[in-house]
């Protein structure tokens, strides 16, 4: 492969902002002034105390409030080495970090982990009929996003890749310190990227030690643009279609708390979440003159949770925190082709009961942390297949059940004033039982056990400088799909298929990071190199053809190995406190992340690595804090055909740089507006992660362009 070199402006302002500039001279700190939380990117501030060893990421609700964010694909806009994903259905579906993604990044809300991907192969290339992603949230209800990036036994499977957690907004943000008092707010928004229009409303209230919280968004909006715009009236036909498909989409998310502060020592709390969206197109892309097809899909979540927090110490515990939550997801997907009048409607649903407790102990130097987690799951699939009025039923694969059951103890040891050891070790176990029926066969059962540890350091070389670092391992058990998915094509002479797998063995890790980091009054900064070696990852490989399988057979199997490695940087200065000429409220963010990945055992580069990229952002928030703003600077370098598998080196993409601004006016207390103007240079450009998973090569790869110059307007006013 050949290697992307750093380039020399970019080193240049990396090596400045961490030597160069006196903002980190051991000489220019000043001793009684301490910085809580270290700032990256644009926007966004790490969290130093609980996850020492660790890269760590925070997006807070001011932030997402800011940068006028809408989905998982803005949240992680301005953080080089994380990317939102997609599914086939063109939606976005996942995180990826670091070049993992899917089920490989835990993703939880609220502590309660979210449903597994579920994306069975497209047909010919085209758009799958089933793609159930892991995007089922609403960012207005965020109080916060918190991406760990790289292995983190804690989590548990499934955090191989990083983990992101997300915690919905909490009573006591909207309302004043302990007096009884009511808040209300209405925010109302429109994006351009999708001509998207959404209203949130908001309600608190606290009475003696009751709180309560009532958050409702609705959202109605259109297909993202690419550079040439909205659908319009293009109705040009099949892939070298260059407009966008045409769509209509819409979700419903409310988020409801009510909470008590029993006593000084218990707190205890109910929440209820549901979230539905909705999505109708016309699939002009896959479409013929003779045959029209159209997609909708649904995709429903559904929660219900108690929780109990007692902090009264005694010789197990010091804060003990336990909690039992209900949840449903549901998607599904329904296909509509008029030769035969025939109608795909799949759907995947998952049901989880997850009970965790996580308690917390000081022992002289040692800060102990320990827990159990137990969850309970229900799987299952359905594909209803009507041609000309007859419905055919199936099932890719069997209804399952899931237990899996997690014990963690972490112990995060002050050896010294300066030296922090934080050594920790899991124990996982997870059974799959299945139960075939009149549709498919039960495949078999499929359990296994872990055991991984990982010691993490923080050596503080001066007030200014730290050196951390964190090696272990991890795991991730497989999933539904990757075991069972069963699919048999035989028409015409030409047929495939596709064989379940059991047997799967859970995915290994070993990694290692080690970094620097700095911070002072001044300003904060972090340099990190890291290295992943993956044992055991689960592909699709080819099992040969046969005069029955003229395509050939395929399934899931473990490969050895998959190695991810690279560098990252972000930083951030208070220029203001650095010079003297100019005036309170000016800051500026940095941020670059570098990957490269190769499957060994193919010899081949890992597509899901993303290409480096950079952000620089400038900002200024007036004294007043009555106004302010920021100038964000991304760049991507190309993906080069040498760093692509073979069969994908015709998608290789373009190098590019974007400048978006946005900025905020508080006119009164009660009343904010928040616009942003995006892609202002108006570049066209695409993400790899769009791409890279286009399977017919005449496709026309302009559809996949990103929109052109766009902007968002949010107005929130509060009661």
């Amino acid at each position: 492969m050949t290697k992307t070199a750093l380039p020399t402006s970019l080193s240049f302002l990396a090596l400045s902002i961490m030597a160069a500039s006196p903002a980190f001279s051991a000489d220019s700190l000043i001793q009684d002034t301490q910085l809580n939380t270290i700032m990256i990117e644009a926007s966004y501030v790490a969290e130093p105390s609980s996850k020492a060893g660790s890269s760590v990421s925070q997006v807070d609700s001011d932030t997402l409030a800011a940068t006028l964010t809408r989905n998982l694909d803005d949240l992680v806009r301005y953080e080089p080495g994380v990317e939102a994903s997609r599914d086939s259905r063109s939606s976005i579906s996942g995180i990826n970090i670091r070049g993992l993604e899917g089920d490989r990044i835990k993703i939880s809300i609220d502590g309660v982990p979210q449903a597994d991907s579920y994306a069975p192969p497209a047909s010919r290339g085209q758009i799958a009929y089933l793609g159930a992603g892991r995007n089922t949230l609403d960012t207005d209800s965020l109080e916060s996003a918190t991406i760990i990036k790289g292995g983190d036994i804690v989590e548990g499977s499934g955090g191989l890749g990083g983990v992101v957690k997300y915690q919905t907004k909490e009573p006591s943000r909207f309302l004043a310190p302990e007096v009884n008092d009511t808040s209300a707010s209405l925010k109302m928004g429109y994006k351009s990227a999708s001509d998207e229009f959404h209203q949130t409303i908001t309600a608190a209230n606290r009475t003696g030690k009751v709180e309560s919280l009532l958050l409702y968004t609705h959202r109605d909006g259109h297909e993202n643009k690419n550079h040439k715009g909205d659908a319009g009236e293009d109705r040009s036909f099949g892939a070298t279609r260059g407009s966008v498909d045409p769509f209509n989409t819409g979700s419903d998310n409310l988020l409801a708390k009510v909470q008590a502060q029993l006593n000084d020592h218990n707190r205890v709390g109910m929440v209820g979440e549901y979230f539905h969206s909705n999505t109708k197109a016309t699939l002009y892309s896959e479409s013929t003159a003779t045959e029209q097809r159209g997609l909708e899909d649904q995709s429903i979540r559904r929660r219900v949770g108690l929780f109990h927090e007692n902090t009264q110490a005694n010789t197990l515990y010091d804060r003990l925190m336990w909690q039992w939550d209900y949840q449903n997801t549901k998607t599904t997907n329904k296909t509509h082709i008029s030769t035969n009048n025939r109608l795909v409607d799949r759907f995947y649903d998952e049901d989880i009961i997850s009970v965790k407790a996580d308690l917390m102990k000081q022992i002289n130097a040692h800060h102990i942390r320990y827990g159990v987690n137990y969850d309970v799951k229900s799987l299952e699939n359905l594909n209803k297949n009507r041609v000309s009025g007859t419905t055919t039923v199936s099932r890719f694969a069997p209804l399952a059940d899931a237990d899996i059951f997690g014990l963690y103890l972490e112990d995060h040891w002050s050896v010294t004033d300066k030296l922090t050891l934080i050594p920790a070790i899991r124990y996982d176990n997870y059974q799959y039982t299945t139960k075939g029926d009149e549709y498919i066969d039960s495949w078999g059962d499929n359990k296994n056990e872990a055991i991984t540890a990982q010691l993490a350091a923080d050596f503080a070389i001066n007030d200014t400088y730290t050196l951390f670092g964190k090696a272990g391992s991890g795991f991730r058990a497989p999933n539904l799909n990757e075991l069972y998915y069963y699919f048999e094509n035989s028409v015409g002479g030409n047929g495939y298929r596709i064989k379940p797998n059991p047997n799967l063995k859970p995915e290994e890790s070993l990694f290692v990071e080690a970094g620097v980091r700095a911070e002072n009054r001044l300003g904060a900064a972090e340099l990190v190199a890291f290295y992943n070696d993956y044992r055991r990852f689960i592909e699709q490989v080819s099992l040969g053809s046969s005069a029955a399988y003229r395509r050939g057979e395929f399934t899931n199997s473990n490969i050895d190995q998959v190695v991810i490695k690279g560098v990252e940087f972000k930083g951030s200065l208070h220029l203001s406190k650095s010079f003297e000429a100019l005036r309170e409220g000016w800051t500026l963010n940095g941020a670059i992340a570098y990957a490269e990945g190769d499957n060994l055992e193919d010899n081949e580069p890992l597509d899901s690595i993303s290409p480096m990229s950079a952000v620089l952002g400038l900002g200024y928030d007036a004294p007043s804090e009555q106004w302010g703003g920021k100038l964000n600077l991304t760049w991507a370098a190309s993906k080069k055909a040498e760093d692509i598998t073979n069969s994908k080196q015709w998608l290789a993409t373009s190098d590019y740089q974007l400048v978006d601004l946005t900025a905020y006016y508080k006119p009164s207390e009660n009343l904010q507006f928040n616009v942003g103007l995006f892609n202002l240079t108006d570049e066209k450009y695409s993400n790899w992660n769009d791409v890279r998973n286009i399977a017919v090569n005449n496709t026309n790869l302009d559809r996949y362009t990103r929109a052109g110059r766009n902007f968002g307007i949010d107005a929130t006013l509060s009661f």
